[in-house]
């Protein structure tokens, strides 16, 4: 795999010739000790703001393939949860993590918003979505409902899908 290109850096003389003979001894090549020795100067400041910029640019691209899926496999709701009742279990999720929000709706909840709740918290801890997304996702769930969520799909062929991925995927029934 290739490295990235970065512009091209002048330096002096001197700098030059000193860094081309710490390469000899160092038995390293001009591109690593030049690296090494700039990352060695610069503020633990600088650092760490470079690595929270690059853990944010690897991991936006991921998130959002991810997210699609999981708005993807959650499908569109067979029923419509109230807004105050998400909230709540956004709250749990945040605070107690995935389990504590399952119990909650579990003992908090009729049984059809508990399947459907249970389903899309199953979904959601299968896609090892954050709790904080999880909620986030959760709250808006009816708004998501309410559009198209899958690229290049209408909202007329969700309606018409028989089957929903993520329930063949963690509920297949058993035969007998």
């Amino acid at each position: 795999m290739s490295s990235p290109k970065y512009t091209k850096i002048e330096i002096t003389p001197e700098a030059y010739l000193a860094l081309e003979s710490e390469t000899i001894l160092q038995s390293k090549t001009l591109k690593r000790l030049a690296s090494e020795l700039i990352l060695k100067g610069v503020s633990t400041e600088s650092l760490n703001f470079s690595q929270r910029a690059k853990a944010m640019s690897v991991s936006k691209k991921f998130d959002e393939d991810r997210i699609e899926r999981l708005l993807k496999d959650i499908g569109i709701s067979a029923i419509k949860l109230t807004g105050s009742l998400l909230e709540i279990i956004k709250e749990k999720l945040v605070k107690e993590g995935y389990l504590g929000a399952m119990l909650y709706v579990a003992q908090n909840t009729a049984s059809m918003e508990r399947d459907e709740l249970h389903r899309i918290l199953t979904i959601c801890a299968y896609h090892n979505i954050s709790p904080s997304i999880a909620g986030d996702i959760l709250v808006k769930l009816n708004e998501i409902d309410s559009k198209p969520f899958v690229r290049g799909s209408s909202r007329k062929e969700e309606w018409t899908r028989q089957t929903r991925p993520a329930s063949r995927l963690l509920f297949t029934p058993h035969k007998q």
